[in-house]
C-alpha cells in the first residue's frame, strides 16, 4: 500500500510538473515568430534532460518500482509523440488543402533547390510585391524615353501574374488583401481592353512600314525618337491620361502597405 501511495504521489507531482512545462513551451509555440524563440524551449528541454539524469544517481530513483513508474512514463510519452506527430502531419495536411500554407520551388541552382514554405497569404504579397515593384510604368510613365509597346506589355504580364496567383488567396479569409487585388486585375483589364489592340495594330503598322506619313510628308520610324513616333498615334491624346490615371491607382497607399513595397527597385 505505501508503495501504492508512493507511486500515485509520483504520478502526480509527474503531471503536475509536466503541467508547467509544457504550458509555456505551448505559448511560445504558439506566437513563434523568429528563431530567437526556440532558446526558451531549447533551455527547458536540456534542463528536464538534466533533471532526470542527475536523479538517476540517487538511490532512491533505483528502486524497482520507481524503475517501472518511469518505464510506464517512457511509454506515455513515446505514445504522446507519435499522437503529436499525427496531429502535426494533419494540421500541415488540411493547411495546404485549406490554402493556408503552400509548398513551392522558388528556383533552381547549383547548390540546390529553394523550397518556399509558408502561409498561402505571405507567399501572395511577397512573390507579387516584389514582381510589381520592378514594373516601374505600372507607377510612373515617362513620355520621353518609355516605349508605349513595352509598357503595355508590361501591364499585360502584371495582369497575368497577379490573376494566376490569385489563387492563393481565400476570397474569406484573406478578403481584404484578395479585394484589392481584383480591383488591380480590373484596372489593367480595362486598359489593356481599351488601348492594347488599337496601339498594337498601329504600331505594328508604322514598324513594317519604316514611315509615318503626316500632311503628305513621310516621318521615317527608326529615325526619329520614340517620343515623336509616339505622338502621331491617332489615340495619343485619349491614351495617355488614362496610362496616368492608372499610374494613380497603383501609386494608392493602399497598395504599398498591402504588399509592402517600401520602395521599388527602379528608384535610385
Amino acid at each position: 500500500m505505501e508503495k501504492f501511495f508512493l507511486l500515485l504521489s509520483l504520478g502526480f507531482v509527474t503531471l503536475v510538473f509536466m503541467y508547467f512545462f509544457l504550458k509555456p513551451i505551448y505559448s511560445l509555440i504558439k506566437n513563434l515568430k523568429t528563431v530567437k524563440s526556440y532558446l526558451p524551449i531549447a533551455l527547458s528541454i536540456i534542463m528536464f534532460c538534466a533533471v532526470a539524469y542527475i536523479s538517476l544517481y540517487f538511490k532512491f530513483f533505483k528502486q524497482p518500482f520507481v524503475i517501472e513508474f518511469t518505464r510506464t512514463i517512457e511509454k506515455l510519452l513515446q505514445i504522446m509523440l507519435m499522437l503529436l506527430a499525427i496531429v502535426a502531419f494533419l494540421y500541415v495536411l488540411i493547411g495546404f488543402f485549406g490554402r493556408r500554407y503552400t509548398l513551392r520551388v522558388d528556383k533552381f541552382n547549383i547548390g540546390g533547390i529553394n523550397i518556399l514554405f509558408d502561409q498561402s497569404n505571405e507567399i501572395f504579397t511577397k512573390t507579387v510585391g516584389t514582381y510589381i515593384a520592378a514594373k516601374r510604368t505600372l507607377f510612373n510613365f515617362d513620355e520621353v524615353r518609355d516605349n508605349i509597346d513595352q509598357v503595355l506589355d508590361a501591364y499585360y504580364d502584371s495582369y497575368k501574374f497577379i490573376r494566376n496567383n490569385l489563387e492563393l488567396l481565400d476570397s474569406q479569409k484573406d478578403a481584404e488583401l484578395y479585394q484589392l487585388s481584383v480591383d488591380i486585375i480590373k484596372h489593367l483589364n480595362d486598359f489593356l481592353t481599351k488601348h492594347q489592340n488599337d496601339y498594337r495594330r498601329w504600331y505594328d503598322k508604322i514598324k513594317d512600314d519604316d514611315k509615318i506619313e503626316v500632311d503628305s510628308i513621310n516621318i521615317i520610324v527608326h529615325s526619329t525618337t520614340i517620343e515623336n513616333v509616339q505622338k502621331h498615334y491617332y489615340r495619343y491624346n485619349e491614351l495617355i491620361p488614362d496610362i496616368k490615371d492608372l499610374n494613380d491607382f497603383m501609386k494608392d497607399i493602399r497598395i504599398k502597405e498591402a504588399f509592402r513595397i517600401s520602395r521599388f527597385d527602379w528608384e535610385e
